[in-house]
């Protein structure tokens, strides 16, 4: 089992340029490139993984950004997935000699002083080989996602979403990196959990360092005291239930609460999809079945005919 201490300490190296920002893309809309730019002058490296169908792609990012130094676009034949998009964008961190990667998705708005407000908890923390994930500015919600505090500048969490999340390179590589076989969703609470039962710890910070928001734009109404899951397509809820499911599995003796906290949350997802969000029938479909093939642990992508009409 690695040890932390198998990590080495970064004292001297806490400067943006050491950070390689590694952003997955699928489809990206016309403020992606906004979006980008104010991320450029915050790190060392962009790696654009475009998991965009190379028969579906307009105009090619490689093309597009072909002519910049700083960014690397790396275009995948078809959708490979969240998990296998991040592996390659730690591979070529790694390969850069970058000591830290910055890990976003395409929609994430950036704050300017995002890199140095999470190198600072870095800081703050004891220097210690961690996680550190973004306090967000919630978009649709229009409120934090944690609030602030003026007297304390991060808190630890079990884990933290993808988008904003700085991970040494070290620890990432020492841990095994990500796994593939999720695909898309819960990939990063995966992350997290198998980093803190190998004694690393998670932080996110208490000041906001982007905008961002779960779930897609039509949102359902506010469910058992507003803890209504985000809704998405009926692909999304098969592998949020299934990858949630085996998390819970993989981890229920070192992270009793939050596993139980994850299979109430699932219960919740159930009654939200069939009371509340819009064809049900079929989300409700695709939810039982990434149970189900939770439960065989059948992982990697999703078998087409689970989602056929």
């Amino acid at each position: 089992m690695p040890s932390i201490h198998q990590v080495p300490d970064k004292s001297g190296t806490l400067k943006p340029s050491s950070v390689c920002a590694v952003v997955v893309a699928y489809f990206p809309d016309q403020g992606f490139e906004a979006r980008l730019h104010v991320l450029l002058p915050q790190v060392g490296k962009v790696v654009v993984v475009d998991n965009t169908p190379e028969e579906d792609r307009i105009l090619g990012l490689k093309e597009f950004y072909g002519n910049d130094a700083q960014i690397l676009v790396i275009e995948n034949r078809s959708n490979l997935g969240i998990a296998a998009a991040l592996s390659q964008g730690l591979g070529v961190a790694v390969e850069l000699g970058f000591e830290w990667i910055l890990t976003l998705d395409q929609d994430t708005k950036c704050y300017p002083d995002m890199v140095l407000t999470l190198l600072q908890v870095y800081e703050s923390c004891g220097k210690r080989p961690s996680v550190i994930g973004g306090n967000y500015y919630d978009y649709r919600k229009k409120q934090l996602r944690i609030r602030m505090d003026a007297g304390v500048e991060f808190i630890e969490q079990k884990t933290v979403i993808t988008a904003g999340c700085l991970i040494d390179t070290c620890l990432a590589t020492a841990i095994g990196g990500f796994r593939d076989d999720y695909f898309i969703d819960q990939v990063d609470h995966e992350f997290c959990l198998r980093a803190r039962s190998k004694g690393y710890r998670v932080y996110i910070s208490r000041l906001p360092v982007m905008e961002h928001s779960i779930g897609d734009a039509d949102r359902p109404h506010r469910f058992l005291l507003g803890l209504a899951p985000p809704d998405h397509s009926p692909l999304r809820k098969y592998y949020i239930a299934r990858n949630s499911l085996v998390s819970a599995m993989d981890y229920w003796k070192v992270e009793p609460v939050w596993c139980l906290q994850r299979m109430v949350w699932l219960l919740l997802e159930a009654g939200s999809i069939a009371l509340l969000q819009k064809n049900p029938i079929f989300k409700l479909r695709a939810f039982f079945a990434g149970i189900s093939d939770g439960m065989h642990r059948r992982m990697g992508p999703c078998r087409s005919e689970l989602l056929s009409e």
